[in-house]
Protein backbone atom coordinates (compact mmCIF):
# COMPACT_ATOMS: atom_id res chain seq x y z
CA UNK A 1 0.00 0.00 0.00
CA UNK A 2 1.48 3.35 -1.03
CA UNK A 3 1.50 6.38 1.26
CA UNK A 4 -1.21 8.20 -0.67
CA UNK A 5 -3.60 5.29 -0.20
CA UNK A 6 -2.65 4.98 3.47
CA UNK A 7 -3.25 8.71 4.08
CA UNK A 8 -6.59 8.50 2.31
CA UNK A 9 -7.71 5.62 4.51
CA UNK A 10 -6.58 7.52 7.61
CA UNK A 11 -8.60 10.59 6.58
CA UNK A 12 -11.61 8.39 5.92
CA UNK A 13 -11.25 6.86 9.37
CA UNK A 14 -10.96 10.28 11.00
CA UNK A 15 -14.03 11.46 9.11
CA UNK A 16 -16.15 8.50 10.20
CA UNK A 17 -15.08 8.49 13.86
CA UNK A 18 -15.18 12.25 14.43
CA UNK A 19 -17.24 13.16 17.55
CA UNK A 20 -18.51 16.16 15.54
CA UNK A 21 -21.14 15.77 12.86
CA UNK A 22 -19.59 16.20 9.40
CA UNK A 23 -21.49 16.74 6.14
CA UNK A 24 -20.03 17.31 2.68
CA UNK A 25 -22.05 19.03 -0.05
CA UNK A 26 -21.53 19.65 -3.73
CA UNK A 27 -21.50 23.31 -4.86
CA UNK A 28 -25.07 22.85 -6.10
CA UNK A 29 -26.20 21.98 -2.58
CA UNK A 30 -26.48 18.20 -2.80
CA UNK A 31 -25.19 16.16 0.16
CA UNK A 32 -22.52 13.74 -1.00
CA UNK A 33 -21.30 12.36 2.29
CA UNK A 34 -21.92 12.37 6.03
CA UNK A 35 -20.43 10.61 9.03
CA UNK A 36 -21.99 8.54 11.82
CA UNK A 37 -22.27 11.47 14.20
CA UNK A 38 -24.16 13.48 11.57
CA UNK A 39 -26.65 10.59 11.26
CA UNK A 40 -27.18 10.68 15.03
CA UNK A 41 -27.68 14.45 15.13
CA UNK A 42 -30.03 14.50 12.15
CA UNK A 43 -31.96 11.48 13.42
CA UNK A 44 -31.70 9.80 10.01
CA UNK A 45 -29.83 6.97 8.32
CA UNK A 46 -27.05 7.72 5.82
CA UNK A 47 -29.27 6.54 2.96
CA UNK A 48 -31.88 9.09 4.03
CA UNK A 49 -29.35 11.93 4.06
CA UNK A 50 -27.03 11.51 1.10
CA UNK A 51 -28.42 12.74 -2.19
CA UNK A 52 -30.70 15.27 -0.52
CA UNK A 53 -30.22 19.01 -0.76
CA UNK A 54 -29.31 21.44 1.98
CA UNK A 55 -32.97 22.47 2.31
CA UNK A 56 -35.23 19.53 3.07
CA UNK A 57 -38.33 18.86 5.21
CA UNK A 58 -36.24 16.46 7.31
CA UNK A 59 -34.24 19.35 8.78
CA UNK A 60 -35.18 22.99 9.13
CA UNK A 61 -32.93 25.71 10.51
CA UNK A 62 -34.42 28.51 12.61
CA UNK A 63 -32.95 30.99 15.05
CA UNK A 64 -32.86 29.95 18.71
CA UNK A 65 -36.34 31.34 19.31
CA UNK A 66 -37.81 29.24 16.49
CA UNK A 67 -38.14 32.04 13.96
CA UNK A 68 -37.52 31.06 10.30
CA UNK A 69 -34.06 31.76 8.89
CA UNK A 70 -34.12 33.53 5.51
CA UNK A 71 -32.48 31.76 2.58
CA UNK A 72 -29.54 34.19 2.60
CA UNK A 73 -28.79 33.33 6.25
CA UNK A 74 -28.70 29.55 5.71
CA UNK A 75 -25.19 28.28 6.56
CA UNK A 76 -24.75 26.61 3.15
CA UNK A 77 -25.79 29.74 1.27
CA UNK A 78 -23.51 31.94 3.39
CA UNK A 79 -20.44 29.84 2.61
CA UNK A 80 -21.37 29.32 -1.04
CA UNK A 81 -22.04 33.00 -1.75
CA UNK A 82 -19.13 34.42 0.27
CA UNK A 83 -16.57 31.80 -0.73
CA UNK A 84 -15.26 31.95 2.82
CA UNK A 85 -15.72 30.01 6.06
CA UNK A 86 -18.16 30.52 8.93
CA UNK A 87 -17.42 29.57 12.52
CA UNK A 88 -19.61 28.72 15.47
CA UNK A 89 -22.90 29.94 14.03
CA UNK A 90 -25.80 28.93 16.28
CA UNK A 91 -29.11 27.64 14.92
CA UNK A 92 -32.07 25.69 16.17
CA UNK A 93 -32.52 22.57 14.04
CA UNK A 94 -36.04 21.18 13.75
CA UNK A 95 -36.14 17.43 13.12
CA UNK A 96 -39.47 15.72 12.32
CA UNK A 97 -38.22 12.36 13.59
CA UNK A 98 -36.58 13.66 16.76
CA UNK A 99 -36.67 16.54 19.23
CA UNK A 100 -35.26 19.86 17.99
CA UNK A 101 -31.71 20.68 19.05
CA UNK A 102 -29.51 23.76 19.16
CA UNK A 103 -26.42 23.32 17.00
CA UNK A 104 -23.20 25.21 16.48
CA UNK A 105 -22.20 25.07 12.82
CA UNK A 106 -18.89 25.81 11.13
CA UNK A 107 -18.32 25.45 7.40
CA UNK A 108 -15.70 26.06 4.74
CA UNK A 109 -15.32 25.61 0.98
CA UNK A 110 -12.84 23.16 -0.51
CA UNK A 111 -11.29 24.55 -3.66
CA UNK A 112 -9.20 23.20 -6.53
CA UNK A 113 -7.56 25.59 -8.99
CA UNK A 114 -9.67 28.42 -7.61
CA UNK A 115 -12.96 26.56 -8.07
CA UNK A 116 -15.16 25.39 -5.18
CA UNK A 117 -15.50 21.62 -5.50
CA UNK A 118 -17.06 20.79 -2.14
CA UNK A 119 -18.36 22.54 0.97
CA UNK A 120 -17.85 20.80 4.30
CA UNK A 121 -19.80 21.53 7.47
CA UNK A 122 -19.13 20.50 11.05
CA UNK A 123 -21.90 20.78 13.58
CA UNK A 124 -22.33 19.82 17.21
CA UNK A 125 -25.26 19.62 19.59
CA UNK A 126 -24.99 22.44 22.15
CA UNK A 127 -28.55 22.18 23.49
CA UNK A 128 -27.51 21.31 27.05
CA UNK A 129 -24.80 23.97 27.06
CA UNK A 130 -27.25 26.65 25.94
CA UNK A 131 -29.74 25.56 28.59
CA UNK A 132 -27.05 25.85 31.25
CA UNK A 133 -26.09 29.27 29.92
CA UNK A 134 -29.70 30.43 30.09
CA UNK A 135 -30.02 29.07 33.62
CA UNK A 136 -26.87 30.96 34.58
CA UNK A 137 -28.26 34.13 33.05
CA UNK A 138 -31.41 33.76 35.14
CA UNK A 139 -29.38 33.03 38.26
CA UNK A 140 -27.19 36.05 37.59
CA UNK A 141 -30.22 38.31 37.30
CA UNK A 142 -31.62 36.87 40.52
CA UNK A 143 -28.29 37.41 42.28
CA UNK A 144 -28.23 40.99 41.07
CA UNK A 145 -31.67 41.55 42.60
CA UNK A 146 -30.55 39.87 45.82
CA UNK A 147 -27.43 42.01 45.78
CA UNK A 148 -29.54 45.16 45.69
CA UNK A 149 -31.65 43.85 48.57
CA UNK A 150 -28.54 43.05 50.63
CA UNK A 151 -26.77 46.30 49.82
CA UNK A 152 -29.69 48.61 50.45
CA UNK A 153 -32.79 47.16 52.08
CA UNK A 154 -31.23 44.90 54.72
CA UNK A 155 -28.42 47.29 55.62
CA UNK A 156 -30.78 50.25 55.85
CA UNK A 157 -33.14 48.33 58.13
CA UNK A 158 -30.23 47.13 60.28
CA UNK A 159 -29.07 50.72 60.66
CA UNK A 160 -32.49 51.53 62.13
CA UNK A 161 -32.35 48.47 64.42
CA UNK A 162 -28.85 49.27 65.70
CA UNK A 163 -29.71 52.91 66.22
CA UNK A 164 -32.78 51.94 68.25
CA UNK A 165 -30.73 49.51 70.35
CA UNK A 166 -28.15 52.20 71.07
CA UNK A 167 -30.88 54.67 72.09
CA UNK A 168 -32.54 52.11 74.34
CA UNK A 169 -29.24 51.20 75.98
CA UNK A 170 -28.75 54.81 77.03
CA UNK A 171 -32.12 54.87 78.79
CA UNK A 172 -32.07 51.69 80.86
CA UNK A 173 -30.23 50.77 84.02
CA UNK A 174 -31.32 47.18 84.63
CA UNK A 175 -28.18 44.97 84.24
CA UNK A 176 -30.04 42.08 82.58
CA UNK A 177 -31.65 44.42 80.07
CA UNK A 178 -28.30 46.03 79.30
CA UNK A 179 -26.77 42.59 78.76
CA UNK A 180 -29.56 41.62 76.38
CA UNK A 181 -29.18 44.88 74.44
CA UNK A 182 -25.43 44.31 74.16
CA UNK A 183 -26.07 40.85 72.74
CA UNK A 184 -28.57 42.31 70.28
CA UNK A 185 -26.02 44.94 69.31
CA UNK A 186 -23.37 42.28 68.66
CA UNK A 187 -25.82 40.20 66.63
CA UNK A 188 -26.81 43.26 64.61
CA UNK A 189 -23.18 44.14 63.94
CA UNK A 190 -22.62 40.56 62.80
CA UNK A 191 -25.56 40.77 60.39
CA UNK A 192 -24.10 43.95 58.89
CA UNK A 193 -20.74 42.17 58.51
CA UNK A 194 -22.45 39.25 56.77
CA UNK A 195 -24.21 41.59 54.36
CA UNK A 196 -20.86 43.16 53.45
CA UNK A 197 -19.39 39.75 52.73
CA UNK A 198 -22.45 38.63 50.78
CA UNK A 199 -22.38 41.86 48.78
CA UNK A 200 -18.72 41.39 47.89
CA UNK A 201 -19.23 37.72 47.00
CA UNK A 202 -22.14 38.53 44.71
CA UNK A 203 -20.05 41.18 43.00
CA UNK A 204 -17.44 38.51 42.30
CA UNK A 205 -19.75 35.72 41.12
CA UNK A 206 -21.92 37.93 38.91
CA UNK A 207 -18.97 39.51 37.09
CA UNK A 208 -19.01 38.68 33.39
CA UNK A 209 -15.37 39.60 32.76
CA UNK A 210 -12.13 39.28 34.74
CA UNK A 211 -11.56 42.32 36.96
CA UNK A 212 -9.08 45.02 36.01
CA UNK A 213 -6.22 44.82 38.51
CA UNK A 214 -4.54 47.97 39.78
CA UNK A 215 -1.70 48.69 42.21
CA UNK A 216 -3.18 48.83 45.74
CA UNK A 217 -1.31 50.08 48.81
CA UNK A 218 -1.65 47.35 51.42
CA UNK A 219 -0.56 48.94 54.72
CA UNK A 220 -3.39 51.53 55.05
CA UNK A 221 -6.04 48.94 54.17
CA UNK A 222 -4.71 46.27 56.52
CA UNK A 223 -4.26 48.72 59.40
CA UNK A 224 -7.80 50.04 58.95
CA UNK A 225 -9.30 46.54 58.91
CA UNK A 226 -7.37 45.63 62.07
CA UNK A 227 -8.69 48.77 63.78
CA UNK A 228 -12.28 47.97 62.76
CA UNK A 229 -12.08 44.39 64.06
CA UNK A 230 -10.63 45.67 67.34
CA UNK A 231 -13.50 48.13 67.70
CA UNK A 232 -16.13 45.51 66.95
CA UNK A 233 -14.59 42.89 69.27
CA UNK A 234 -13.49 44.60 72.50
CA UNK A 235 -12.83 41.25 74.23
CA UNK A 236 -10.32 40.21 71.57
CA UNK A 237 -6.69 41.23 71.21
CA UNK A 238 -5.90 41.99 67.58
CA UNK A 239 -2.36 43.19 67.04
CA UNK A 240 0.11 43.85 64.25
CA UNK A 241 3.51 42.30 64.83
CA UNK A 242 6.28 44.48 63.40
CA UNK A 243 5.45 46.84 60.57
CA UNK A 244 3.53 46.37 57.35
CA UNK A 245 5.87 46.81 54.33
CA UNK A 246 5.08 49.93 52.33
CA UNK A 247 4.35 48.15 49.05
CA UNK A 248 1.54 47.90 46.51
CA UNK A 249 0.05 44.66 45.27
CA UNK A 250 -2.02 43.76 42.25
CA UNK A 251 -5.71 43.80 43.18
CA UNK A 252 -9.02 45.65 43.24
CA UNK A 253 -10.99 47.70 45.73
CA UNK A 254 -12.19 44.40 47.22
CA UNK A 255 -8.75 43.73 48.72
CA UNK A 256 -10.07 45.06 52.04
CA UNK A 257 -12.64 42.24 52.01
CA UNK A 258 -9.83 39.67 51.98
CA UNK A 259 -8.29 41.01 55.18
CA UNK A 260 -11.64 41.79 56.85
CA UNK A 261 -12.87 38.23 56.39
CA UNK A 262 -9.64 36.61 57.52
CA UNK A 263 -9.57 38.76 60.67
CA UNK A 264 -13.26 38.24 61.42
CA UNK A 265 -12.91 34.51 60.83
CA UNK A 266 -10.01 34.34 63.30
CA UNK A 267 -12.09 36.02 66.01
CA UNK A 268 -15.49 34.48 65.31
CA UNK A 269 -14.27 30.88 65.25
CA UNK A 270 -12.10 31.10 68.34
CA UNK A 271 -12.89 28.93 71.35
CA UNK A 272 -11.21 31.43 73.67
CA UNK A 273 -13.15 33.94 75.81
CA UNK A 274 -10.57 36.55 74.89
CA UNK A 275 -9.12 35.56 71.48
CA UNK A 276 -5.71 36.75 70.36
CA UNK A 277 -5.07 37.41 66.68
CA UNK A 278 -1.63 38.38 65.39
CA UNK A 279 -1.09 39.93 61.97
CA UNK A 280 2.32 40.03 60.31
CA UNK A 281 3.59 40.80 56.83
CA UNK A 282 6.85 40.39 54.94
CA UNK A 283 8.26 40.59 51.42
CA UNK A 284 9.50 37.35 49.86
CA UNK A 285 10.64 37.01 46.24
CA UNK A 286 8.63 39.97 44.87
CA UNK A 287 5.55 38.85 46.77
CA UNK A 288 3.91 40.21 49.87
CA UNK A 289 3.05 37.56 52.44
CA UNK A 290 0.41 38.48 55.03
CA UNK A 291 -0.24 36.06 57.89
CA UNK A 292 -3.22 36.09 60.25
CA UNK A 293 -2.52 33.83 63.24
CA UNK A 294 -5.06 32.89 65.92
CA UNK A 295 -5.06 30.87 69.13
CA UNK A 296 -8.27 28.98 68.40
CA UNK A 297 -8.89 25.26 67.91
CA UNK A 298 -6.97 25.07 64.62
CA UNK A 299 -7.93 23.41 61.35
CA UNK A 300 -7.86 19.60 61.01
CA UNK A 301 -5.42 18.41 58.36
CA UNK A 302 -8.20 16.85 56.31
CA UNK A 303 -10.00 20.20 56.06
CA UNK A 304 -7.07 22.41 55.09
CA UNK A 305 -7.81 22.01 51.39
CA UNK A 306 -11.59 22.25 51.61
CA UNK A 307 -11.71 25.10 54.15
CA UNK A 308 -11.78 27.67 51.33
CA UNK A 309 -14.34 25.76 49.30
CA UNK A 310 -11.73 24.68 46.76
CA UNK A 311 -12.68 21.94 44.32
CA UNK A 312 -16.01 21.02 42.76
CA UNK A 313 -18.13 21.30 45.90
CA UNK A 314 -17.42 24.97 46.57
CA UNK A 315 -19.43 26.24 49.53
CA UNK A 316 -20.62 22.68 50.23
CA UNK A 317 -17.11 21.68 51.24
CA UNK A 318 -16.66 20.75 54.90
CA UNK A 319 -15.85 23.70 57.10
CA UNK A 320 -16.32 26.32 54.41
CA UNK A 321 -17.77 29.69 55.39
CA UNK A 322 -18.93 32.33 52.95
CA UNK A 323 -16.10 34.62 54.08
CA UNK A 324 -13.33 32.13 53.37
CA UNK A 325 -14.94 31.19 50.06
CA UNK A 326 -14.88 34.87 49.10
CA UNK A 327 -11.25 35.19 50.22
CA UNK A 328 -10.16 32.30 48.00
CA UNK A 329 -12.06 33.68 45.00
CA UNK A 330 -10.63 37.17 45.37
CA UNK A 331 -7.05 36.07 45.97
CA UNK A 332 -7.25 33.81 42.91
CA UNK A 333 -8.55 36.73 40.84
CA UNK A 334 -5.59 38.79 42.02
CA UNK A 335 -3.16 36.08 40.89
CA UNK A 336 -2.17 35.24 44.46
CA UNK A 337 -2.30 32.24 46.78
CA UNK A 338 -3.98 31.56 50.11
CA UNK A 339 -3.56 28.63 52.45
CA UNK A 340 -3.75 27.65 56.12
CA UNK A 341 -1.02 26.32 58.42
CA UNK A 342 -0.83 25.17 62.03
CA UNK A 343 -0.01 27.78 64.66
CA UNK A 344 2.14 27.00 67.68
CA UNK A 345 1.29 26.03 70.34
CA UNK A 346 -2.32 26.01 69.04
CA UNK A 347 -4.50 27.66 66.47
CA UNK A 348 -4.25 28.34 62.76
CA UNK A 349 -2.33 30.72 60.52
CA UNK A 350 -4.04 31.93 57.35
CA UNK A 351 -1.47 33.06 54.80
CA UNK A 352 -2.07 35.24 51.74
CA UNK A 353 0.58 35.90 49.09
CA UNK A 354 0.11 38.63 46.48
CA UNK A 355 2.31 39.96 43.68
CA UNK A 356 4.08 43.22 44.43
CA UNK A 357 3.91 45.92 41.75
CA UNK A 358 5.86 49.13 41.42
Amino acid sequence: MDRTSSDSQLLDRIFETSPTGLVVLAPEGEITRCNDRAEQLLGLEESEIEGKRYVEPEWTFTDEDGNPVPESAHPFVRVRDSGGPIFGQVYRMERPHADPIVVSISGAPITADGTVTRIVFAFEDITERRERERELEVMTRQLEVLNRVVRHDIRNEMAVVLGSIETAADRVSDPDTITNLERAQQAGDHVVSITKTARDLMEVVTATEPPELDPIQVAPILEEEVAMVREGNPDATVRIEGSIPSVSVRGTELLDSVFRNLLSNAVDHSDQEAPTVTVSASVQDDRLRVSVADDGPGIPEAQKWSIFGKGDRGLESDGTGIGLYLVENLVTQFGGDVWVEDNEPRGAVFVVELDIVE
